[in-house]
């Protein structure tokens, strides 16, 4: 397996992570201008320091003014979306059972539509929001297991203590491929590192580190939100 790109960084050194919003953080923000309809469904939520975050993974089909986001199944419907930069969502290996425990896999240009991923109430966590994540796990005495699911890890003392229930939801790569299933668990930033790639952070099974990295915007990662 390989991530192109990646960065791996202990919870001491995600302070570096803190920059100046890039554009997609100013794309966030323009949301406000399109009309907004219900979630699809209610989401559990988790509370880590004053973050309220989503206790599972995003799960919605449609944008926050309620246009559908297109559901790419095939390996050539995933890349068309990523060569020609639109926003696409997948199941794990295209498996409608994978929906309620791992939710959806999309590609960065879903969370830097203009129409908002965040389902109402909610936002998409960006540089800042991650490193105060990390922070503040650093400062309760935790690592990465604290954040993952014993049916992901296994039963570990302190596993998913915070509740954050994080299983090994895999990935899908810009050809698309599925990769990694039950070995790690992928969240999308919508910070970009560079004009083909944006942050992410890992959970890597039986690891104690969280990993601070990067990976091609064409990619397929899950997607955690952040309460208002």
């Amino acid at each position: 397996m390989h991530f192109l790109f990646i960065l791996i960084i202990t919870l001491f050194a995600i302070n570096q992570c803190e920059t100046t919003s890039t554009q997609s953080t100013k794309e966030q923000e323009r949301v406000i201008s399109y009309p907004e309809v219900e979630p699809s469904q209610a989401y559990s939520e988790c509370k880590i320091g004053y973050q309220i975050w989503m206790a599972e993974n995003l799960n919605e089909p449609h944008f926050k003014n309620g246009d559908p986001i297109k559901q790419a199944k095939t390996a050539e419907e995933w890349k068309k979306a990523g060569n020609t930069r639109k926003p696409a969502w997948c199941y794990y290996n295209n498996d409608p059972k994978n929906k309620k425990k791992l939710g959806k896999l999309y590609n960065w240009y879903a969370l830097n539509d203009p129409r908002g991923l965040a389902p109402k109430g909610w936002h998409l966590p960006n540089n800042s929001d991650w490193s105060i994540f990390f922070n503040t796990i650093q400062n309760l005495n935790r690592d990465a297991m604290a954040l993952q699911h014993p049916e992901f890890i296994g039963d570990y003392p302190g596993s998913d203590v915070l509740k954050f229930h994080a299983y090994g939801s895999g990935y899908r790569k810009e050809g698309g491929a599925f990769s990694n299933i039950n070995e790690y668990a992928c969240y999308w930033c919508l910070d970009t590192a560079n004009a083909y790639s944006a942050n992410a952070l890992y959970l890597k099974k039986d690891q104690f580190d969280l990993l601070w990295g990067s990976y091609y915007k064409s990619g397929g990662f899950s997607v955690r939100c952040i309460k208002n």
